[in-house]
């Protein structure tokens, strides 16, 4: 399976009392936000959502959409409700999109910020692994896919949420970083609790502790996903020059026979009626 174009987990049953949301991961895409991830759910807090359950499913795409651009507070909880309802855990921009807001649904949820070595790396790990999904190559080959269409708008609708957020819509940059991490440890502060930050080399140890969890055997998960998107990159281009292809054919036969496979359906419509 891969991830971000098929998902296989089936998202949490519809409860009355659905169990609360325990961890909150901050951190930015490109942060081991899928090391996390696995990490939290070999410490049972199970299961977690990820942008890679979001993205093969055009409805929870469609939803995260809209949370992002709903202006009542009210409304907009009950959709991000809808959205992780069920989740012991949310990370990536999920959680980066509605932070004070998953914040305030859920004040005891403990906010782990995941961290790159420095601010300049994390750009150009995302320069080189998400870069090409914002661009209109993308928005091209991926139009005739309801899914591609779907993740092309998301993307965009990050560069719009950054302006407005934080004033620039330059989201692979070593400014953007620092600001957006400035943000979640000032909003985690503002309700008095506490953030750990946190990289995958840290290992188990600081994490464990601070969500209260004994420490597993084996070594802390690497969930490297900079392999993933190069591969999903050149899947969705193939994709996209094969289905303009067969688009192309298709216009062209319409066009070249089109007029005389008309001319016979009448002619022999005709018949029928002789």
């Amino acid at each position: 399976m891969v991830r971000f174009l098929t998902d296989k987990r089936v998202a949490p049953a519809a409860t009355p009392n659905p169990q609360p949301l325990l961890v909150i991961g901050a951190g930015l895409p490109r942060t081991a936000t899928s090391s996390l991830q696995a990490a939290l759910e070999q410490l049972n807090i199970t299961p977690c959502l990820h942008m890679a359950q979001i993205i093969p499913h055009a409805s929870r795409q469609e939803l995260l959409i809209a949370t992002t651009h709903t202006k009542d507070t009210s409304a907009r909880q009950k959709q991000l409700h809808t959205l992780i309802s069920g989740y012991a855990a949310v990370c990536d921009m999920p959680a980066v999109f509605h932070l004070p807001d998953l914040l305030d649904m859920y004040p005891d949820a403990r906010v782990i910020l995941t961290t790159r070595p420095n601010a300049e790396t994390w750009a150009e790990s995302c320069r080189e692994s998400l870069g090409f999904f914002f661009t209109p190559q993308f928005a091209i080959l991926g139009f005739l896919w309801k899914s591609e269409r779907l993740w092309f708008r998301l993307n965009m609708r990050i560069l719009e949420w950054s302006q407005e957020r934080f004033g620039g819509r330059d989201v692979f940059s070593a400014v953007f970083y620092e600001r957006y991490n400035e943000f979640v440890r000032g909003v985690v502060s503002a309700r008095g609790g506490k953030v750990l930050e946190f990289k995958a080399e840290d290992g188990w140890g600081p994490l464990c502790e601070f969500l209260g969890r004994d420490v597993p055997g084996g070594d802390f998960p690497r969930v490297n996903e900079r392999k993933t998107f190069v591969f999903i990159k050149w899947v969705l281009v193939l994709k996209g020059v094969v289905s303009w292809g067969v688009l192309g054919g298709l216009v062209w036969l319409v066009w070249r026979y089109g007029m005389a496979l008309l001319a016979y359906l009448g002619a022999y419509i005709g018949r029928l009626y002789t």
